[in-house]
Parts: C-alpha cells; structure tokens; sequence
C-alpha cells in the first residue's frame, strides 16, 4: 500500500491552508497514495485567540472537514486528518486539537481529541502553554479502516 505524507507550514489563514492541503492530498493520490496523512493543525496556526474566535467553526460546521470529506470520497482514499483547530463549546473559550480518520466514501470513521498538550519553560524569559488555548482530549482511539487498526496521537502524545 503507497501512503501519502502531507508537509504544510499552515498559517492563520484557513482557506489558504485548506487550498494547499487539497492541492498536496490530490498529488499523493494521484501519485497512487490509498492512505493520505496530514499535519497537525492542518487549518490553523496562530497565537491570536481573537483571530481564531473569529475565523474557526465548530466541528458541523466546519468548511475545512468538509471538504476534506469530499477529497476522501472523490479520490476514493483513506485520509487522516492531523488534527484541526475547531471551536468548542467551553465556557473559558478553548479549542480542540481534533484528528479525523476519513473513508474512501467521505465519512468519518474516527475521531480524537489530543490528549497530553505542550506546556513547557524554555527558560526564565521563554514559554509556551498549549493548555491556554486548547482542551486536552480525555480518550485513545483506534480507527478501524480496510488495512488494519490505526492507533490516532497527535505530535506530543507519542511523548
């Protein structure tokens, strides 16, 4: 089975981001990929929570799954979806860092939330708190596809 990785230096836009993702998710297919990775945050990267507010959906209403949805499906591939920024409904504002297992016939098979989240002291002047902005999912997941199991983790959690 050929598998197809996505590379993508997503930024805060996430029309700009979906149109390179569908562009890279056609070549792998084209290229005789059955089963296409993308990267984490595949829709959205940014500090700005206002932007974020402004700019992301929900997880029904999101037009970047959607139409990766539609790419599985008119390519007829498996597609596993790094993780999307998507909003949620928590009260102090956070986000999920969601990953998606998608079947050839469009429909999602799986999905996860990112469990452990990178908060670290670089050092005194220096930090990074992913906790601020996203909520840690609270399960593991195993995507049952065509090939076999596929155990789903995002960046930190194979840590």
């Amino acid at each position: 089975m050929r598998v197809g990785l996505v590379q993508l230096n997503s930024g805060d836009d996430p029309l700009a981001n979906l149109q390179a993702t569908l562009g890279f998710v056609q070549e792998a297919a084209a290229g005789g990929a059955r089963f296409v990775l993308t990267p984490e945050v595949t829709n959205f990267v940014s500090m700005d929570r206002a932007l974020a507010a402004r700019v992301l959906h929900h997880e029904a209403d999101d037009p970047t799954l959607a139409a990766l949805r539609d790419a599985a499906q008119a390519l007829g591939i498996w597609l596993l979806v790094g993780s999307l920024a998507l909003k949620t409904d928590d009260a102090d504002g956070r986000l999920a860092n969601r990953s998606f297992m998608i079947g050839p016939d469009g429909i999602v098979v799986a999905r996860y939330d990112k469990i452990h989240m990178f908060d670290v002291e670089i050092d005194a002047t220096e930090s990074y708190r992913e906790s601020a902005g996203y909520r840690p999912g609270d399960r593991a997941v195993i995507a049952e596809t065509d090939f076999g199991k596929v155990g789903m983790a995002v960046c930190y959690d194979i840590r």
